[in-house]
C-alpha cells in the first residue's frame, strides 16, 4: 500500500479507507462511490482471496457454490454478498453501508464509529436459505499508531491542557457480516483484510478484534424461566392494583366498610398519601428535612448522571480533561457530600425515633421487631429492581452501546443475594448488583448497630457521649490511615486506583460512621433539650452561625479547587488524607446548623423554602427514586446508537431526561410496592396511636414558659416518611404506622 503512513493509518482507523487502485477510478463510470470503502473491500477481498480463515484453519475458496458444511456457510454468504455488490443489488449494499464510517474528532477522543446497527440486523436476502445480517463491534488496538504520532506540546508543554489524558488504546468499529459467520471467523477475516491493505504496523493484529459477546443478530426471543416469572409477577401486581382500586371505589360508592388488607394495593387509597400535603404544627416534625432530602436526591441523580454521561460516544470526549479543571466540575467531583447529608439525617432520625419509642415504652426497645420492620419496609422495592435486572433488563435495549453499558445483569448473576441481605459493600464491592445500593447496605448495617449507641445514650445521657466521641475519632483516624497507607490522592480523578479507593474508603460502613454519629448526637440534644420549645438567640449570633455554616459548606465543595488547576503542584498525600474524613464531618455539622436553626425559628427564607409543601410530597418518592434512578440512567445511555457531544448543557438536558423518567417510574413503584407493604403491615400489626402535642409557636412561647420535655406520648406522624435514602420525622395523614426506622423502631 503506497502513500504517507499518517494518511493510511488514519484511513484505516476511521474505516473509510480505499486501496490505491480503487481510488484511481473512484469517480469514473467503472465503479460506484462505495467500491473503495473498507467495508466494500472486506467482502471483495474475503470472496476473492486464495484463503478464507475458518476456526483457526485456512480453507481454499472454491467460488460461488453451496456447501453443506456449517463452517463454510460464512464463505458462501460472503460470496453472495460480493456478487450482489457487483450487481448493485440493494440488499447486498446494505451490508457495507452499515459499517462504521469516518469519525469526527479522532484526536479529540472520538474513538468509536458505530455504523448503523438497526440497518445491519435487518439486512437480509433469500437464496433458498435465509441470509441475515449480524452486527459486531470490533476493537482495533491502535497503540502502535499513537506511539508514532508527534504530539502537540513537546516543544511547549503549556500549549495544551492534558490533565490525566492518555493515548487511546482501542478504536471501536461497527461492522456487518452474515450471521453465519462466527466471531472467530469474522475476527480472522478482518485481520486478513487489514493486513492486506495496511500491513502489520498500524493495528496490533495479535489481539482479538471480534468476540461473541459483542456480536448480535436478529433472533427470536427465547424467554427464560426467570423472565416468565417476572412477567407473571408484574402482571399480578397490576391486577391487584386494579382489583383493589375497583373494590375501594365500589365500597366508597356504597358507603360500606372497607377491609384494610383489601385496600393495600388500591391506587385510590394510596395516591392521596403521596400527593396530599397537610401542614402541621407538631414538635415531632422537622419540616426542613423534606427540602434537604429532595435537593440531596436531585444532587445524587445529577452526579450519577455525569458518571454515565462520560461513558457516552462523545465526538469531543477529550473535553473532559479540561472540564475537570473548571469550578463547575466541583459539583460533581465533590458531589459525594450529598451522601453525608443522608447519613447525618439518618442518624438524627434514628435517635429521635428510638427515643420516642423508649419514652413511650418506659425504656424498653423491642430490637427483634425493630429489625424485622426495617427489613420488610426496605426490601420489596430493592427485590423488585433486582428481579427486573436479572430478567427483563436484557430486553430493554440493544445496539453498540448496549455491549458496553448494558451489562448490569451480569453483575447480578452472583451478587443478588448480597444485595437482599445488605452486605454487598463488603461481600462484592467491585460488582454490586444495584450499584448505588451500597448506601442501603451501610445504612442498614448502622441501623442494626444503633442499639449499641442509643441504649447507653438513653440510660446515661451525656456520660455516654464520651466513648461515642472517642469511637467517632477513631473511625476518622481509620480513614486517614487508609489514605496514607494506600497513597490515595485528594481528587478521585487523580487517583490511579479508584476502584480500590472506593472499596476501602467509600463503601465501608466504618468510614461512614462518623457522619452518622454526628447525626445521632445532634438528634440526642435536639430531642432532650430542644423538642417542644424554640431556643432564642440574638440576631448577630444567628447571622454568625449561618455565615460559618455556609462558609464551611463552600470550603468543603470548592476549597480544594485550586489544587486541580494545571499550573498548581499536586497536593501532598497528607492533605487528601485529612480532607476526606474532615470534609465529611464538617459538612454534617453545617447541615446540623441548618436543621437546628430552621427548627428553632431562625431559618427565615431558607426554612420557608425547605419546608415548602411541594417538597413534602416529593420526599415521599425519594426512596424509590434512589433505588431506581441508576437503572434508568444506564438503560437510557446503553440504548444510544448515535454520537453525542460533551458539554454541561447537554449533561443537564440528559439529567432532566433521566430525572423525569425516574420520577414517573418511582410514582408507579411507590403505588405498586412501597405503599402496599405499608398497608399490609398496618392490616397485620395495627397502628392505633395517640396524637402528639402541637409544637408551640413563638407567640405562645412568649406567653408561657418553654417546656424542655413534653409529656410522653405515643407518636403519630403527620406525613408519610420515606425510609431511604434518608428517613424523616414527618407526619402521616393517615393512621397507618410509619416505617420502623423512622418512628417506632420496636413497634409491633
Amino acid at each position: 500500500m503506497k502513500g504517507p503512513l499518517s494518511v493510511l493509518t488514519a484511513v484505516l482507523l476511521i474505516a473509510a479507507a480505499s486501496s490505491q487502485d480503487a481510488s484511481d477510478y473512484l469517480l469514473t463510470g467503472y465503479s460506484n462511490p462505495m467500491s473503495s470503502s473498507l467495508a466494500h473491500q472486506f467482502f471483495n477481498l474475503a470472496a476473492t482471496q486464495n484463503y478464507l480463515p475458518s476456526n483457526g484453519t485456512q480453507l481454499m475458496i472454491q467460488g460461488y457454490e453451496t456447501r453443506d458444511d456449517e463452517e463454510d456457510l460464512c464463505q458462501r454468504d460472503i460470496n453472495r454478498i460480493r456478487d450482489g455488490l457487483n450487481n448493485l443489488e440493494e440488499w447486498a449494499m446494505e451490508f457495507p453501508d452499515t459499517w462504521g464510517r469516518l469519525p469526527i474528532g479522532l484526536f479529540w477522543g472520538h474513538t468509536i464509529s458505530m455504523g448503523q446497527y438497526e440497518e445491519c440486523v435487518a439486512a437480509e436476502s433469500t437464496y433458498g436459505t435465509e441470509l441475515r445480517g449480524q452486527y459486531c463491534l470490533a476493537s482495533l488496538n491502535i497503540t502502535t499508531f499513537y506511539q508514532k504520532i508527534k504530539k502537540r506540546g513537546h516543544e511547549n508543554p503549556t500549549a495544551r491542557i492534558s490533565y490525566k489524558q492518555t493515548d487511546p488504546q482501542v478504536f471501536e468499529l461497527g461492522i456487518c457480516v452474515p450471521k453465519t459467520c462466527s466471531a472467530t471467523q469474522t475476527n480472522d477475516l478482518l485481520k486478513t483484510v487489514i493486513s492486506h491493505f495496511y500491513g502489520d504496523d498500524v493495528v496490533n493484529l495479535t489481539q482479538t478484534m471480534v468476540t461473541e459477546t459483542r456480536c448480535k443478530y436478529d433472533a427470536p426471543i427465547e424467554l427464560r424461566g426467570i423472565d416468565i416469572f417476572a412477567i407473571i409477577f408484574f402482571s399480578l401486581i397490576i391486577f391487584f392494583m386494579i382489583a383493589a382500586s375497583v373494590y375501594d371505589y365500589v365500597q366508597t360508592r356504597n358507603g360500606a366498610e372497607k377491609k384494610p388488607l383489601f385496600l393495600a394495593f388500591s391506587v385510590l387509597h394510596n395516591a392521596p398519601k403521596i400527593f396530599t400535603v397537610k401542614k402541621v404544627n407538631n414538635p415531632n416534625v422537622i419540616h426542613c428535612l423534606n427540602g434537604l432530602r429532595c435537593f440531596s436526591m436531585m444532587w445524587v441523580v445529577f452526579g450519577h448522571g455525569y458518571m454515565t454521561f462520560y461513558d457516552l460516544p462523545h465526538i469531543n470526549k477529550n473535553k473532559f480533561y479540561t472540564w475537570v479543571e473548571t469550578p463547575y466540575s466541583m459539583l460533581v467531583q465533590n458531589g459525594s457530600l450529598c451522601v453525608d447529608t443522608f447519613f447525618f439525617m439518618s442518624g438524627l432520625l434514628m435517635c429521635w425515633g428510638a427515643f420516642r419509642e423508649l419514652e413511650r415504652t418506659k425504656g424498653k426497645l423491642n430490637i427483634p421487631m425493630m429489625y424485622f420492620h426495617r427489613y420488610i419496609r426496605l426490601t420489596p422495592v430493592v427485590a423488585v429492581v433486582v428481579l427486573y435486572i436479572m430478567s427483563l433488563y436484557k430486553y430493554s435495549g440493544e445496539g453498540p452501546m448496549w455491549f458496553k453499558l448494558g451489562t448490569q445483569d451480569k453483575r447480578c448473576e452472583d451478587t443478588w443475594w448480597a444485595t437482599l441481605l445488605y452486605v454487598q459493600n463488603y461481600a462484592f464491592p467491585y460488582s454490586i448488583c444495584i450499584s448505588q445500593s451500597w448506601y442501603l447496605a451501610v445504612d442498614t448495617q448502622l441501623y442494626f448497630l444503633s442499639p449499641l449507641f442509643l441504649i447507653p445514650l438513653w440510660k446515661w445521657g451525656k456520660k455516654a457521649l464520651v466513648p461515642i466521641v472517642i469511637f467517632l475519632i477513631l473511625c476518622l483516624g481509620c480513614t486517614f490511615a487508609t489514605f496514607m497507607y494506600n497513597d490515595f490522592t485528594l481528587f478521585r480523578v487523580q487517583d490511579d486506583h479508584v476502584d480500590l479507593r472506593q472499596r476501602l474508603t467509600y463503601y465501608p460502613t466504618h468510614t461512614r460512621i462518623p457522619t452518622w454519629l454526628i447525626g445521632v448526637i445532634f438528634g440526642y440534644f435536639l430531642f432532650t433539650k430542644n423538642r417542644g420549645r424554640q431556643i432564642k438567640m440574638s440576631k448577630p449570633v444567628v447571622l454568625a452561625g449561618w455565615f460559618v455554616a455556609f462558609g464551611t459548606m463552600l470550603a468543603c465543595m470548592w476549597g480544594p479547587y485550586w489544587r486541580i488547576l494545571p499550573d498548581t503542584p499536586d497536593s501532598p498525600l497528607i492533605e487528601g488524607a485529612f480532607f476526606e474524613p474532615l470534609s465529611r464531618t464538617s459538612w454534617a455539622l453545617a447541615i446540623g446548623w441548618i436543621v437546628w436553626a430552621c427548627y428553632n425559628g431562625h431559618g427565615g427564607l431558607v426554612n420557608d423554602f425547605l419546608s415548602w409543601g411541594f417538597f413534602t410530597g416529593f420526599s415521599r418518592l425519594t426512596y424509590c427514586m434512589y433505588v431506581i434512578h441508576r437503572i434508568v440512567q444506564l438503560v437510557n445511555a446503553a440504548r444510544l446508537q448515535t454520537d453525542t457531544h460533551f458539554s454541561n448543557y447537554d449533561a443537564v438536558l440528559r439529567w432532566w431526561h433521566d430525572f423525569g423518567i425516574t420520577l414517573t417510574a418511582s410514582i408507579f413503584a411507590t403505588l405498586a410496592f412501597e405503599a402496599p407493604i405499608l398497608g399490609i403491615e398496618k392490616a397485620i400489626f395495627g397502628g392505633n396511636k395517640k396524637p402528639a402535642a402541637k409544637k408551640p409557636t413563638p407567640g405562645e412561647l412568649a406567653r408561657s414558659a418553654p417546656v424542655a420535655t413534653p409529656t410522653p406520648t405515643a407518636a403519630v406522624v403527620e406525613q408519610e416518611p420515606e425510609k431511604k435514602p434518608v428517613e424523616e420525622i414527618t407526619a402521616d395523614i393517615t393512621p397507618a404506622p410509619t416505617p420502623a426506622s423512622v418512628e417506632n423502631p420496636s413497634n409491633a
